[in-house]
């Protein structure tokens, strides 16, 4: 079973995009399980969101202590979302231009912001960023491209959802490995 956690800020999206993620998973004949968490709801409270993926029966309706994948939205929040837990072997993707590797995990980096901008996705808070880290994340999970298109189109069919596919498809061929420097 996969484990994965969102961290975020309330109004970033970050249910929506387990809820995405989830969907994906069933999409592609696996069992998907989306867990909000919420202490202070409201917008700009952190939030974090859990999912999980397996090929079996999901029996666990937990929250995720040591997930394989972190999903950050905010590159202001990794050092707490690292600190929370994550996977000895886990692996880190960050919304951020540019980002240094995590200390003993793979970390990937995506431009979310810039995506979101760039494909017009705005909410009353800024970016809807969760469509751009919805392409990364199903990259780096090995989730194939046309399982998150197909996704995206069940969710939002029509014109809001070819803006939304665009800006995931950006982000699935753009977010990018960071390689530690070896000493």
């Amino acid at each position: 079973m996969l484990e994965l956690r969102i961290n975020g800020f309330g109004g970033q999206g970050s249910v929506t995009l387990a809820h995405l993620l989830a969907q994906a998973a069933l999409e592609n004949g696996e069992q998907g399980q989306a867990l909000p968490f919420f202490g202070v709801e409201r917008r700009g409270a952190p939030v974090r969101a859990a999912v999980r993926m397996s090929s079996t029966t999901i029996h666990a309706h937990s929250q995720c202590e040591l997930p394989d994948f972190v999903v950050v939205m905010s590159e202001k929040l990794t050092a707490a979302a690292v600190h929370e837990g994550i996977n000895a072997a886990g692996t880190v993707i960050i919304n951020a231009p540019f980002t240094r590797p995590i200390a003993n995990h793979s970390t990937w980096y995506v431009d979310a912001d810039a995506i979101a901008r760039e494909a017009d996705l705005f909410s009353a808070d800024g970016p809807l960023i969760n469509i751009p880290l919805f392409g990364a994340v199903c990259r780096v999970l090995d989730i194939p491209q046309h399982i998150m298109e197909q996704t995206i189109c069940n969710k939002w069919p029509g014109p809001g959802g070819e803006r939304n596919l665009g800006a995931a498809a950006e982000a699935y061929n753009t977010v990018t490995e960071i390689r530690a420097q070896i000493a």
